[in-house]
Formats: structure tokens, sequence, C-alpha cells
């Protein structure tokens, strides 16, 4: 049978999409782990908590998909930084502390008082996807899965009450 060929990547339009996609990254982590998949539900509690926190962002923070000052295509959410920069939010831990350093000083409410007590994710990466996955522990899912819960609450609550 004849494979229809891949469609072009598009590039993500506005937040809904990040906030879609948290929720099934979550639920995938959730059923993996309930299956011991440790390393596949750990990257997809990553996941879940990047894509939250992009839609965070995007928002409430300023955060923009609209292409660059310098004319590129935004691939991922971005803001000007303190040297007037602007400046990719990518992937954790790197979008954890990014975003922390950004709500600063902001109405970042809970969620900031959150990021600014400390990543759980400090050791994940997105680079994980290619590894055997037998480093990854149930200590390291149950606190990154802790985390994605306690994120997407927040989540779930500044889309229902109009604020970070």
């Amino acid at each position: 049978m004849p494979q229809t060929p891949a469609q072009p990547s598009q590039p993500v339009q506005d937040e809904t999409q990040y906030a879609k996609a948290a929720k099934r990254h979550y639920d995938d982590a959730v059923h993996l782990h309930s299956i011991k998949r440790l390393a596949n539900a750990d990257y997809h509690f990553g996941f879940a908590v990047e894509c939250a926190l992009k839609s965070l962002l995007i928002r409430y923070s300023g955060a923009s998909l609209s292409p660059k000052p310098n004319g590129k295509t935004a691939k991922a959410p971005w803001i000007i930084d303190s040297s007037g920069k602007a400046k990719d939010l990518s992937h954790l831990p790197a979008l954890w502390t990014a975003v922390a350093l950004h709500l600063q000083g902001r109405q970042g409410g809970r969620l900031g008082a959150v990021l600014l007590a400390g990543d759980p994710f400090a050791n994940w990466s997105v680079d994980h996807r290619y590894l055997d996955g037998t480093a990854v522990t149930e200590n390291d899912v149950l606190g990154h899965r802790t985390a994605a819960e306690q994120i997407l609450r927040l989540h779930d609550h500044a889309l229902i009450a109009g604020a970070l």
C-alpha cells in the first residue's frame, strides 16, 4: 500500500495548541507510568510541563509566536530579554529557569513562586529520548509527575481565573 507523504511541519499558531499538548502528554505519561514504562513516562511528564509553561507564557506574559523582530519565523515562543534581544523559550530545564526569571518582579502569582522554589527538572533533558532509559528511576518519575501535576493545576487555575 503506498504511503501518504508526511505533511510539512506547521508552526504552532496559538497557546491553545500548547494547552492541549500539555494535557495529551500528561495523559500519556500517566498511562506509561502505570505500566512501568518509566523512561517514556518521565519524558512525557517533562513535555507536559514544557507545553503548559509555554501556554501560560503566551497567554499571560507577552511571549509571542509571531515572527521575530528580524523577520524569522518563530519555532517556539519568544520574549525580548533584558538586553533587548529576542530569546527563544524552548525546552526544559532551561525553560523552567527562563520562565522563573521572566516572571520575577511581575504578577507571576503562584506560578512564579513554584518556579522560583526550585527546578525538579534540572536533570531532565529532551535529549534523554536517545538514551536506553535504564538510568530513569521510579523516584525520578514520581518527582516529575508531582511537578507536572502542580504545574498543570496552576495552568488550569490560570485559565479559569484569567491570571497567573
